[in-house]
């Protein structure tokens, strides 16, 4: 099937198909549809469409017959072109005329006003079968009879003088109203109007028609030419009829095909445009349409063809070009609609639709030049104008103002819209894109912008990762890589230093030289902790701790080396122990770090306060102090990596300390904060107390 409707030879084929059973099917399918009571229920001629139809025609005839006689009855004589017709009806309804035969009776007393039966032998017995019909004449005249109309000329009005059945004459004036009705009259401030059915002097009677056709035949008349063609086409009637439905299901077939093939080509995925898809469709439309209004207008001789007795080659041929022509037109029509459906350019390849386009583009790109306050004032002002010209009917107003309202619930949608894409593009989500299709321009625009923006936060965060990533894997290289000479060092100093070395002198050499190198030694691994820290690839395993019991341990450590400092301890801790959830290693880094911190930089003989406390579910470490160098760096700051209370880096420190003991307390999931005034330097740490009846132990490998 795919190969056969990118066939040129199958559609032309089915072109062809669809054209000549279309013509034939058409015309054979009127046929029918004309002879269906003759198909399905005429049993003999007197029972067909031809003859009801003949018998219909002089049925008129005799209506008009009628009329004429009972006018002719009542004023005695007829106008001449009337006294005409009636001789023209009274000759062709003649019984050696026609062979239809009919009788006019009057209803009320059954009396025979005209027949043109032979004889006196019954209707019934003369025709087929007896129909009837009833009429009620009217005079169709200003005036009754011999009645006639005076202009006066000092009342500006006709007078009436009605003829009376003795031959005199009665004048009625306006102001006999009542006498001027029983004639039929009434005044109309200037004439007299006449209404037969209410003269009293006028007998109104139902006239009934009697009519049928001679069976058998006598005259050659319509009835004999319909009865020769019945015989003729009422054998052949059925065979034309499955000829017809064939004909009718090849077209419709073909042009199923047709319409499934028209686009497609070899070698091409999806349907393509023809030379026919480039013409614009109104302009294929109009074109059509007048050419169909001249082909029919030119067909006017088949609508003649259908009334004669006999068709001719001639008038046969021309019926089948002129067919052929429009079926052609509308075949062209179905075939482009079907392309263009296909390559979705219904609408948009219409001349109307490219010059409204162009106008509105004009238009906008006019308003778009405008400041936004001149564009609210633009539309503000064609609001108005179109407020002046609906005041004019209400139905206009209810559908102005109702746009009116669908514009602006579709501003409110569209800046919801926005907002919502604005709050999940800085909630954390710079990825998102807010749809834009459909927008007004200034939200639209307003929305692109802010797409552009969290492409932009997008892009820097991302690249803000890949260089945090690559100082720190630079940071484990760069340490990995020194690890090997440092402990050759580091070995080989201890060697040297286990020989019998004289030379005061080389003795402090060496021992420089061992507090250096495990001075670099401890920054090294500071360094990786504080990579994989700040990183969040050090393991963690939670447990159930106790936080004064492990400050206490940290602090016994400290207290020989705080002495040596001159600093004084002042512990305040809670009377029951404080249990949080964190890794024992990982915090026992951190206070190592925090206590370490307060012996290098804490002024000598000052008081070093360590205080745990509990507040709102949470348990707190605080470390106060007061700095022996002036702390005039601010507190985040402090945090940063290889950034130190002293400028003048004349400790021993490396910087690391604070910014390791962050990340190790934010990678067990607590919270690590500093303040600092003045010269007071505060370190808090912050955890999630665990209670009594909770699990006493919880291992996680938690990795960021």
């Amino acid at each position: 099937m795919k190969q056969l409707r990118t066939c040129l030879a199958a559609k032309l084929v089915a072109v062809l198909l669809v054209l000549a059973a279309g013509v034939g099917g058409f015309w054979s399918t009127v046929f029918i549809l004309y002879q269906w009571d003759t198909l399905w229920l005429g049993t003999n001629y007197y029972t067909s469409n031809d003859y009801y139809q003949d018998v219909s025609n002089r049925a008129v005839q005799v209506r008009e017959l009628a009329r004429l006689l009972q006018y002719r009855e009542w004023q005695d004589t007829l106008p001449y072109l009337d006294q005409r017709r009636l001789d023209m009806l009274v000759e062709a309804l003649d019984a050696e005329q026609t062979n239809f035969r009919f009788a006019i009776r009057r209803n009320d007393t059954g009396t025979l006003i005209y027949t043109n039966v032979e004889g006196t032998a019954p209707l019934e017995e003369c025709v087929h079968a007896v129909e009837q019909d009833t009429v009620i004449p009217a005079l169709n005249a200003d005036a009754s009879g011999r009645d006639y109309f005076v202009w006066n000329g000092e009342k500006d009005y006709y007078l009436l003088y009605v003829v009376l059945e003795d031959e005199t004459e009665q004048l009625i004036t306006p102001d006999d109203a009542a006498l001027a009705a029983q004639y039929g009259y009434t005044f109309n401030g200037y004439n007299w109007n006449y209404d037969q059915t209410r003269d009293s002097r006028i007998t109104q009677s139902e006239l009934v028609l009697e009519y049928g056709v001679t069976d058998p035949l006598t005259v050659h008349d319509e009835f004999w030419d319909s009865y020769l063609d019945y015989q003729q086409y009422a054998r052949y009637l059925p065979t034309l009829a499955i000829m017809a439905l064939v004909l009718d299901i090849l077209t419709v077939g073909g042009l199923v095909f047709l319409l499934r093939a028209v686009g497609w080509q070899k070698g091409q995925p999806r349907p393509v445009r023809g030379w026919l898809e480039h013409i614009p469709l109104d302009v294929l439309l109009f074109g059509a349409f007048w050419a169909i209004i001249l082909l029919l207008n030119a067909g006017d001789s088949i609508a003649y063809g259908m009334n004669v007795t006999s068709l001719t080659s001639d008038l046969l041929g021309g019926m089948c070009c002129i067919s052929l022509a429009i079926g052609g037109c509308v075949l062209i029509l179905s075939v482009t609609l079907a392309t263009r459906i296909k390559t979705g350019t219904v609408w948009t390849n219409n001349l109307s639709y490219l010059i409204l386009r162009t106008l509105f583009r004009g238009f906008r790109a006019a308003a778009l030049s405008l400041p936004i306050t001149g564009r609210v004032i633009v539309l503000f002002l064609l609001y108005l104008v179109g407020c002046l010209l609906s005041t004019y009917s209400i139905l206009l107003t209810l559908l102005y103002q109702g746009f009116v309202l669908w514009c602006l619930c579709r501003w409110t949608l569209q800046w919801d819209r926005l907002r919502r894409g604005t709050a999940r593009i800085v909630g954390g989500n710079p990825d998102f894109k807010i749809d834009t299709h459909h927008m007004y321009h200034d939200l639209a625009r307003h929305a692109g912008q802010l797409n552009d923006l969290g492409t932009a936060i997008s892009t820097a965060v991302e690249q803000r990762i890949q260089s945090e990533r690559f100082k720190a894997e630079l940071i484990t290289n760069v340490s990995h890589d020194l690890k090997t000479p440092l402990t050759s060092i580091i070995n080989y100093v201890d060697l040297l230093k286990k020989q019998e070395i004289q030379n005061p002198k080389a003795l402090e050499y060496l021992d420089v030289l061992e507090r250096k190198s495990q001075r670099l030694k401890k920054l090294t691994e500071d360094l990786v902790e504080a990579s994989k820290a700040s990183t969040g690839t050090l393991p963690v395993h939670l447990e159930r701790l106790g936080m004064v019991q492990l400050l206490q341990q940290a602090l016994g450590e400290f207290e020989e080396k705080f002495i040596a400092s001159g600093l004084t301890l002042v512990p305040s801790f809670p009377e029951e122990e404080a249990y949080i959830m964190a890794d024992g290693r990982h915090l026992w880094r951190v206070l190592d770090n925090l206590l370490s911190n307060c012996n290098k930089y804490a002024l000598e003989g000052t008081r070093i306060y360590l205080d745990i406390y509990r507040e709102a579910g949470q348990v707190f470490l605080s470390v106060k102090n007061i700095s022996r160098q002036p702390l005039n760096i601010p507190a985040q700051r402090l945090m940063e990596r290889f950034v130190r209370g002293e400028e003048s880096r004349s400790t021993e420190g490396s910087g690391l300390g604070l910014s390791i003991a962050r990340s190790l307390t934010e990678l067990q999931g607590g919270e690590f904060r500093l303040d600092i005034d003045g010269d007071l330097f505060k370190a808090t740490l912050s955890f999630s107390e665990v209670l009594e009846g909770q699990p006493r132990f919880q291992l996680s490998d938690q990795k960021a």
